[in-house]
Formats: structure tokens, C-alpha cells, sequence
């Protein structure tokens, strides 16, 4: 039975009363109300079935099977999750206590309801795959760049098609708590175009059809002039109304992310979250705001991700995503004619090197071209490696203005890419081949099309960055999870980024080897981590690297931010493991070390494992990485252009002309798939899912003959 309660919070300090608010409760349906105190919080509950319930912030209590008097509380959550049926417009609420204590929130609760409703043979742009968007317990807590969204669902745009997730920063996680909600479930298909209005606890669909055809953008300054500027507007556009399978959403500050394409199949046109914000109540606030203040002092002292050369007139503004004290490289560029968009990273450069080639100086039209892409809704890695499909194709002749209707000539101008991107877009011409992704389009052109494509794109079809011929242990990563994974990326390119500077003499570089090899073991179990002369001690890196990521991934906190390996602004430059089990603890008060929330992250990575093997049709999760790693000598990255990284003792070495060892790579893998727990195939253990709390899960599997 779900209890709600009304919550007073005494501040000693002043004196003051902050009420924390149940409203909309007819008290007069309640009997057996009970009061009691815990750390000078007063709570207030009543019994009964809860009808009409509307939320600001609130505390959830599930009763045991008796109906006795224990409790279990928790902070950090709105406490339900919507769950919204297209197909015949209905809504329902869902208590996120049903998840929470096995999965905290975000990608791990995702996962779990994706096993229990999504059945395998479901098919991506089937009513009946969910499309997820998550948040975590931390989300909405000032100071601690919590309020990153998690999208989930089955994609398309993989294959076989399967389990996916993406991340999105700004502030739209943050307020769909501030609404009332954990998360919003959707299944289903509306015979009309649709958009979903959740504020305050309360929701509705509405009409879309006025905003059908119309780009993210537009459609989310049209909801936030209609709605008010302080909605927050979460909105697919043209490519994934035209189900292109790498179709992207976008949301305010323009946060994008995977999720568009199955929007436009289920005739979801957006989803605007709104709620009156407030200080939400943390299990211990004390201990929250030392913490708070120990991330503020740090500064600039975490990584941050710089901005891209900008030619005169366009200028950049930093933008800070909701509770994120400290800012990233994170901006946004205005144009002279005041136009404004995200310019930042990868996105930012996907079309700069052609621009500057065709026009020979710096223009606006890498700024346009990225903001197009948003605006459409297209994936820009996916787009990196299509610009280099085309141009290698066209120089082979496989492919030419005429059969293509591309004005390849031009590659570089605005002209080609506007073009390119519309036509993908709106599925026309060539760019209807284009739309299923570069693996399917070199099949569908056929012939020398397939082995134009060389050694830059992975098997979902993105192009490969820090790939494992430059770093070893990456082939893990690229190998078992369903995506590229840049978060789990990360942990190896950016700490051997700043050991470079550290090599070449750059001022104020402190990453020398020693550092590294104590990240390594202080943080991944291994000294050897950093080390990529050999294969030795990357397979125990790569499993805690990916335990402490998905727990990341479910509170859900910002992978820029975390994990703080190493900081700028100190004497010792040293970085602390232990900072996101802290926060977990003092905002939910489930008191938890770094080890227990790894041990989360571990069982949320399995349930993932579960999933991904009950729909390969291959009959089990196959791990592999493409070809070309093993055969193809390795050439410059962006980042890297020397491709330097060290190797016995820190000695620098390049990886230039290097390729995979096929027996290391497999012995690698071997070793990780003991330290999981599995079996010598790769294939989860009943064992192993009973320890990690997931009995559920192995008797699914077991009923497939996927486990041992």
C-alpha cells in the first residue's frame, strides 16, 4: 500500500518552517494518520488509497504484507513513474519503489522494465516497444551535476535491433522531477500526432498535428511560447517523424539525444515537463552540503571539454547545465543575425574540416551545419562517417551527382550539406538509402560500396573513436556493449589526453605515469591499466570501469563531471572514487560505500547482459569487434594524431601501424568473462545472477537455454 505523507523541515537556523507539500489530498478518504519525527523532520501519514494525488516534493512508504508499522523512506525521489499507452490514451502511475532499492533509478530501472514488458521479438517501431525517459535520485539537488536524462528503448538502428540508451544534459530531467515524476514509460501508437503535457503532478495529451513536419527547435519555442518559458520541452523533428534510425531528440539548451526516430512511430511529437521547482528534502542535509561545497571547491579542478575555433562574428556564451556548479566547455554560439544553438565537441566539428577546406578560411557554415542537424534531429557521429563514405565513394566513381542528386562537387559548402541533411531527413532520393544507416546503404548500393567502408565505423554504425588498436582495453567496451559507449571511452582517453601534455612539457601538466598507474589502481583494480605495451590487467579495468559507469548511469550523474579521477587545483592533484556513493547516501539516506554501489552498477550491467541475449537472434550475446582491428594498421586520430600512449613503466610508444592481437584480444576477453562470473563462452551463470540479486532474471534466461 502507498502511503504519501506531508513533510515540515525545521531549520534551526532561522526558524523557519519549508513545507514540503502533499496538495491536492482529500483528507477526508484518509483514516489511521500517524505522526513521528526523525532528524527534526516531522512526518505526517495517512492510510488509505491515494486518488487525484498531486505533487511537489514528497516522501513514499510501501507497508509489509502485514500492514505493520516499518517504513522504509526514501529521499531523493518524486516517487512514481508515468506510464502513458498511446494506443488508447490512457495514463497511469506506477510506484518507483518497485524498482529503486535493486536498480536506484535512471538507465538500471529502464532496464528492468524493458525485460519485463519489451518482449524480444518486438520489433523497434512496434507499439509495443517502450520508449523510456529516466532520471535518477540526484537529479534536481543543486551543486552536484546530477539532472542528466537517460532515453531507453529498443533501436533500429542496430543490428540485430536491441537495447539502447542515451544520455541528455540541461535541465528537462531536472524539472520532470520538479512535475512530479521519476521517469515517463510509453508505448503504444496515437492514430494522430500527439504531445504529452505532465506538470505538477498532473498530465494530458494534446494535439500535435499543427507541430507535425515542423523541426525540434521550432516546435519547442512554439510549446514555450503556448506554455510558458518556464516548460521544458523535450521534441522530436522531421527525421524522426520520417522513422530515419538514427533520429535524435532535442530538448532545451539544446540537449539532444538517441530516442527520436521511435517518437516519430509512436506519433509522439514532444514531451513538455513543468513543475513549480523546489529545494528538494535529502535524507541528510548536512552531509549534502559538505559535499556540495567540496564539488564547488574543486572549480575548475574536474576535466572540462573545450570549444571549437570560432570565426568573427559568432560568439560563445558558457552554458550550465540545472545544478552543475562548476560548467564545462558546454556553449552556446550567437550569429550576428541572433541566432543561437549549442555548439560543442564532436558536433561541433563534424562538418569544420570540409567547410574549411572548400571555403579556405573559417565561416559560419560548421555552425550552421551542426545546428541543422540538431534542429532535424540526426545523429552527427553518424553523419561524420556517411561525409566520409561519400567523398570515397564519389572519388571512386561508385557514386555521382546523378545517381545520388547530391551536389558532390561541393563537398564542403553550405549547399551540399543542406541538401544532404534535408534529403536524409525527409527520406528523398538517395537520402532515403542513407536513412537506415551506413552499413545498410553500402548493402543496398552493393559492389565496391561495402569495402569503400574501411576502418572507421563500428558495428552499430557510428565512427570509431579511441578504438582498441590505439587503446587495447577498449575492445571490451566496443565489444559487449550495445553502442560505443563514450562514457566507459573516456576513462581511458582523457587521463592518457592529459598524460600527453604531461610528456610534451605543457605548462601546468601535472598526469605523469605514476598518477596514471595510481588512478589505475586506486580507481580500476589495476596498475596496469594505463600500460598498452600489454593486454595484462585491462580485463579487471574494463569490469569495474563499466560497474562504476551504469551505476553512474542510474543515479544519474553527469559523465563530465564524474568520476573525479584527478584535480587541477590542488597540491596532490588527487582524485576521489568515493564521491558518488557519498551523495547516493546523503540524498536517499540508503547508506552505501563505493564497493555497494559498484556492486549496483554490476548488477544493472548483467540485467543489461540479460537483455541483450534474450533478443540476438544469434542465440546468445556475441561479443565481437570488427574486423578491420585485426588487419587494418592502425592511422592518426583526431585527438591523439601521434597516437602516444605509454607503455612498460610509462614509456612513451606509438600505436601507429598497429593492429589487434587476435590471441591476446581473446585471452583479454577470457579473463573478463571469469572475473564476471560467466562461463568460458561469454554465457551469464545462475550462480553469479543469484549473488547479484537477480534470481528473476536467470529464471528467464534459464527458460530460453541462455544460461549456465
Amino acid at each position: 500500500m502507498l502511503l504519501a505523507l506531508n513533510i515540515y523541515r525545521i531549520n534551526t537556523e532561522s526558524d523557519l518552517y519549508m513545507r514540503n507539500v502533499v496538495t491536492s489530498l482529500d483528507r477526508g478518504r484518509y483514516s489511521n494518520q500517524h505522526e513521528f519525527t526523525v532528524r527534526e523532520v516531522k512526518y505526517t501519514i495517512w492510510s488509505g488509497r491515494l486518488q487525484g494525488l498531486r505533487i511537489g516534493a514528497y516522501k513514499s512508504y510501501k507497508l509489509g504484507k502485514s500492514g505493520g508499522e516499518k517504513m522504509t523512506a526514501e529521499f531523493g525521489y518524486a516517487g512514481k513513474i508515468l506510464k502513458v499507452d498511446l494506443s488508447s490514451a490512457s495514463m497511469s502511475d506506477i510506484p518507483t519503489s518497485d524498482y529503486a532499492d535493486r536498480f536506484i533509478g535512471g538507465r538500471g530501472i529502464a532496464a528492468k522494465i524493458y525485460w519485463d514488458e519489451v518482449p524480444p521479438g518486438t520489433k523497434a517501431f512496434d507499439p509495443e516497444n517502450r520508449l523510456m525517459f529516466m532520471i535518477g535520485p540526484l537529479s534536481g539537488y543543486p551543486g552536484i551535476a546530477g539532472s542528466i536524462s537517460q532515453i531507453c528503448g529498443k533501436s533500429a538502428f542496430t543490428n540485430p535491433e536491441q537495447f539502447y540508451y542515451g544520455c541528455m544534459a540541461g535541465s528537462w530531467g531536472a524539472h520532470l522531477k520538479f512535475a512530479g515524476y521519476d521517469g515517463v514509460i510509453v508505448h503504444g501508437k496515437s492514430e494522430k500526432p500527439v504531445y504529452l503535457l505532465v506538470q505538477d503532478g498532473n498530465t494530458e495529451l494534446r494535439d500535435a498535428s499543427a507541430l507535425w513536419g515542423k523541426d525540434s527547435a521550432e516546435t519547442r519555442d512554439l510549446l514555450k511560447g503556448e506554455l510558458g518559458s518556464s516548460a521544458r520541452v523535450l521534441a522530436t523533428g522531421p527525421a524522426g517523424e520520417n522513422l530515419v534510425t538514427f533520429a535524435t531528440t532535442l530538448a532545451d539548451e539544446d540537449s539532444s539525444a538517441w530516442g527520436g526516430a521511435i517518437m516519430g512511430s509512436k506519433k509522439l511529437k514532444a514531451i513538455v515537463v513543468r513543475g513549480k521547482g523546489s529545494r528538494l528534502p535529502a535524507a541528510n542535509p548536512e552531509k549534502l552540503e559538505t559535499l556540495v561545497e567540496y564539488l564547488r571547491g574543486l572549480g575548475g579542478g574536474v576535466r572540462r571539454h573545450g570549444g571549437s575555433p570560432l570565426p568573427p562574428p559568432l560568439v560563445r556564451e558558457q552554458q550550465i547545465c540545472y545544478g552543475c556548479a562548476r560548467g564545462c566547455g558546454r556553449g552556446t554560439i550567437e550569429t550576428a543575425d541572433g541566432i543561437k544553438s549549442k555548439f560543442l565537441c564532436q558536433s561541433a566539428s563534424v562538418y569544420m574540416p570540409a567547410a574549411f577546406t572548400y571555403y579556405g578560411k573559417p565561416t559560419e557554415v560548421p555552425f550552421n551545419a551542426t545546428r541543422l542537424c540538431h534542429n532535424y534531429g540526426i545523429d552527427t557521429r553518424v553523419i561524420w562517417a556517411v561525409l566520409r563514405w561519400l567523398t570515397d565513394c564519389y572519388k571512386a566513381g561508385v557514386l555521382t551527382e546523378e545517381n545520388t542528386g547530391l551536389p558532390l562537387s561541393k563537398f564542403g559548402s553550405w549547399e551540399f550539406i543542406e541538401t544532404l541533411l534535408k534529403k536524409i531527413s525527409l527520406r528523398e532520393g538517395f537520402g532515403d538509402v542513407l536513412s537506415q544507416g551506413l552499413h545498410q546503404a553500402a548493402d543496398s548500393v552493393g559492389g565496391e560500396a561495402r569495402e569503400l567502408i574501411t576502418d572507421y565505423l563500428d558495428k552499430s554504425g557510428h565512427n570509431v573513436v579511441y578504438g582498441p588498436r590505439l587503446y587495447n582495453i577498449c575492445g571490451i567496451f566496443y565489444a559487449t556493449e550495445p553502442r560505443m559507449a563514450l562514457t566507459l571511452l573516456h576513462e581511458i582517453c582523457l587521463p592518457v589526453e592529459k598524460w600527453n601534455e604531461w610528456v610534451k612539457g605543457a605548462e601546468d601538466a601535472y598526469m605523469s605515469y605514476d598518477m596514471l598507474r595510481d588512478i589505475g589502481r586506486r580507481f580500476w583494480g589495476s596498475a596496469l591499466t594505463f600500460d598498452f605495451s600489454t593486454y595484462e590487467g585491462k580485463a579487471v579495468a574494463a569490469k569495474r570501469i563499466q560497474d562504476k559507469i551504469h551505476a553512474q548511469e542510474c543515479l544519474v550523474l553527469c559523465g563530465w563531471s564524474y568520476p573525479i579521477r584527478s584535480v587541477d587545483n590542488t597540491k596532490t592533484h588527487e582524485g576521489d572514487p568515493t564521491i558518488e556513493s557519498k551523495l547516493y547516501s546523503a540524498v536517499t539516506g540508503n547508506e552505501t560505500d563505493e564497493e555497494g554501489l559498484n556492486r549496483i552498477g554490476e548488477r544493472v550491467f548483467n540485467l543489461e547482459r540479460a537483455v541483450l541475449a534474450r533478443e540476438d537472434p544469434r542465440g546468445k550475446k556475441v561479443d565481437n569487434i570488427p574486423e578491420f582491428n585485426f588487419t587494418v594498421p592502425k592511422g592518426g586520430e583526431g585527438m591523439n594524431p601521434e597516437l602516444m600512449v605509454p607503455g612498460k613503466d610509462g614509456e612513451p610508444i606509438t600505436k601507429k601501424g598497429t593492429v589487434v592481437d587476435r590471441e591476446k584480444f581473446a585471452q583479454m576477453l577470457s579473463d573478463y568473462y571469469e572475473l564476471r562470473g560467466w562461463d568460458s563462452n561469454g554465457l551469464q551463470t545462475k550462480q553469479k545472477l543469484v549473488e547479484l540479486d537477480l534470481e528473476d532474471i536467470a529464471q528467464g534466461l534459464a527458460q530460453r537455454g541462455l544460461i549456465n
